[in-house]
């Protein structure tokens, strides 16, 4: 089994809500300038801030459950040491502070998680895409009470199994990347928010609506709603985005 899972690093993903004395448009633009001072951190390989602006709607057209933060940036690592290392610089710890001081941190405003990822290796994509500009959605799971961390892997790879043809070939021709995400119990940032969470990338809004459009993108959500959203609608958490990528230092 995982046979179409390549082992592609460690995340740090932290997502953010505005607080009552901040506007979107100001957390944006403190993101951004966040981004600008994180970047530096060692041994960074990739980093990218993305921008929440709608639910993913259920099968039946009908909205999804609210957005939770407003923002998320994912920063990718080779090693778990590397990861570990570039949280206690300097840097970082400095950026949480601020993050702090401008009432982030405070309860359902912030959630920080470390992942272990694995691009979805199929003919002709690209994990993660390293065009600009692209929309992409967040697809966080928490597990039921009888749910174990196995069964959740095994049921986004199920997921992913489900959209790879015969000649290992995704079968939604808009989307240009695909990342499954499993959340670590011990990292700085407490009880993960999600146990698990997966990324696809489009190179455009217009390619995921018309793949939202789609037969296939209805199944899978109908795949999801009776196999997670049964239990309880609130495992799981979903968000389109728009990705900004961060430059990083040569």
């Amino acid at each position: 089994m995982y046979k179409h899972y390549q082992p592609d690093g460690y995340r740090q993903l932290v997502a953010l809500t505005c607080s009552e004395s901040m506007t979107k448009d100001e957390l944006n633009d403190w993101i951004l300038k966040h981004s600008e001072k994180v970047k530096y951190v060692p041994d960074l390989m990739w980093y990218t801030v993305c921008f929440t602006f709608d639910t993913i709607d259920y099968a039946d057209g009908t909205p999804g459950q609210p957005l939770t933060f407003d923002v998320y940036e994912e920063l990718y690592f080779k090693t778990l040491d590397a990861l570990k290392n570039a949280y206690e610089t300097d840097i970082m710890q400095s950026e949480l502070e601020d993050m702090e001081k401008q009432g982030l941190k405070e309860p359902g405003l912030f959630h920080g998680v470390w992942a272990e990822a694995n691009i979805i290796k199929m003919k002709g994509l690209v994990s993660p895409p390293k065009q600009r500009d692209c929309a992409r959605i967040f697809g966080g799971c928490k597990r039921s009470g009888d749910m174990t961390k196995k069964d959740l892997k095994d049921w986004y790879y199920e997921h992913a199994e489900r959209v790879i043809d015969d000649e290992g070939r995704m079968i939604i021709p808009e989307i240009i990347g695909y990342i499954h995400n499993f959340s670590l119990e011990d990292s700085p940032f407490g009880t993960p928010f999600v146990d698990a969470y997966c990324n696809n990338w489009w190179a455009t809004k217009e390619d995921m609506f018309k793949t939202f459009n789609g037969d296939i993108w209805k199944g899978q959500l109908v795949h999801r709603e009776d196999h997670i959203d049964v239990v309880d609608k609130s495992l799981f958490i979903g968000a389109t985005a728009m990705e900004h990528i961060v430059d990083l230092p040569e």
